[in-house]
């Protein structure tokens, strides 16, 4: 056996289970996944009531490195799977009549093998272990903190509140059920510069936000180290060796937030980190593309990032196709279409149309506006044509008018996402006298 086997017991009939890019309704007899690839995959499934609605979504990581057998099992109290131990001899039953126990497995979906690793090939053990929760699980519903209370508390008289004019003071205090955050990098919502900045340099720092860019890295850095992460530690041989161990994390973390989109998106129920999810991603996308020093210095980072991009938004555009197709088969988990869709729920301003356009035109024209003086072996080069492909492609999909010509006569072009600019608060825009 080349490949490994997820055996799921006593999973109820109807239970929504999914791996990577597929999920399915179960039947009574299902018993689990075969023929999964070595690697990284997410495992993530849903409770039904009687009535066959779903609960939350649930996920879970695993990372196959060597063919076998892994056993999990159900636990209807808590609507979760619990690992199963498995002892020699058992593994030994289960390889005798493996192809008896195989019928009642279901297929890892091969035809999504491809266009999984292209999305997650950046992502090592270590980034998960930085990334996920503590409690090793994904909810797409927030996990609140629940207050012991008894029948006599809740009809003892109680102080009326006082009167607020604040409408959030009137809202329950909430608190998150520790362990269940997802644990992203802290990316600064406002350009940092270094101390005792003059007014000018404050300037130049929040137009090329480099020094922002190499302050988060060094973070990243600090924390993959202490959890012991290397600079060889890779998913896949080809993604990216040249890359530093904290350019790689933050491609990492900018590939799991993706997920998070994709998987998550799409569920009824889906609140909180899902956003987080998108957020972090829109963070992460915006301030590598505010930077113009360190595609110089760091090419190779950017070479990475187009092709990061450029794979997700094409897994985007075909859950667009998806949308649009009355026919398909509602077992895939790329109809979440978060970069698309009109109708995502009750925040439809989450993917304004201005947001893409505009922050990859500031990305790809920083790039292909990088100086010619090339000392970096030719990654410079090489990143510029990559740089121009990409603007094809996103020509020919989506007619942005994202041109490389256009581009490189936008030299000195200023971006600002109206949206990002917080016009009535302390931090206001105004004017500096120099």
């Amino acid at each position: 056996m080349n490949s490994c086997v997820l055996l799921l017991h006593d999973v109820p009939e109807n239970t929504e289970v999914g791996i990577d890019m597929k999920f399915w309704r179960v039947g009574k007899n299902f018993r689990g996944i075969k023929d999964i690839p070595l690697g990284f995959h997410f495992i993530y499934f849903s409770a039904v009531n009687a009535d066959c609605k779903s609960g939350q979504r649930t996920g879970f990581v695993e990372w196959f490195t060597h063919p076998g057998f892994v056993a999990k099992r159900w636990v209807a109290v808590d609507e979760d799977f619990v690992d199963v131990p498995l002892t020699p001899s058992d593994v030994q039953r289960l390889t005798d009549n493996y192809d008896e126990v195989s019928l009642y497995l279901g297929p890892y979906p091969s035809e999504c093998r491809r266009g999984w690793v292209a999305l997650t090939n950046l992502v090592s053990p270590a980034s998960l272990s930085r990334i996920l929760p503590e409690c090793g699980r994904v909810y797409s519903c927030t996990q609140f903190l629940s207050e012991p209370s008894s029948s006599q508390q809740r009809l003892a008289l109680q102080p009326a509140p006082e009167v607020s004019s604040k409408p959030e003071d009137l809202l329950p205090k909430l608190q998150v059920l520790p362990g269940t955050e997802i644990r992203f990098s802290k990316i600064p919502k406002n350009p940092l510069f270094p101390p005792n900045s003059n007014p000018a340099e404050v300037t130049a720092h929040g137009i090329d936000q480099t020094y922002t860019l190499d302050s988060v890295l060094r973070v990243i850095a600090d924390t993959a180290t202490n959890l012991g992460a290397t600079d060889v530690e890779l998913n896949q041989p080809d993604s990216g060796n040249s890359l530093s161990l904290e350019e790689r994390e933050l491609l990492a973390e900018l590939q799991f937030s993706y997920l998070l989109n994709i998987l998550y998106f799409s569920f009824p129920t889906s609140t909180v980190h899902v956003l987080d999810g998108w957020y972090q991603w829109r963070r992460i996308v915006q301030l590598l593309a505010s930077c113009e020093e360190a595609i110089y210095r760091r090419p190779q980072l950017y070479i990475n990032l187009v092709s990061v991009l450029y794979h997700q938004l094409c897994s985007a555009s075909k859950s667009k196709e998806f949308l649009e197709d009355k026919t398909a088969a509602v077992s895939t988990a790329e109809l979440a279409d978060l970069f698309f869709s009109e109708t995502t729920g009750p925040r439809t301003n989450l993917a304004e149309p201005a947001f893409l356009p505009s922050v990859l035109r500031k990305l790809l024209r920083n790039i292909l506006c990088t100086s010619t003086l090339d000392s970096k072996g030719g990654l410079l080069q090489s990143l510029r044509e990559r740089a121009e492909g990409f603007c094809h492609s996103l020509e020919q999909r989506f007619h942005w008018g994202i041109k490389p010509e256009v581009l490189k006569k936008e030299e000195n072009a200023v971006d600002v996402l109206v949206d990002d600019v917080d016009w009535e608060g302390d931090e206001a825009p105004v004017i500096v006298q120099l």
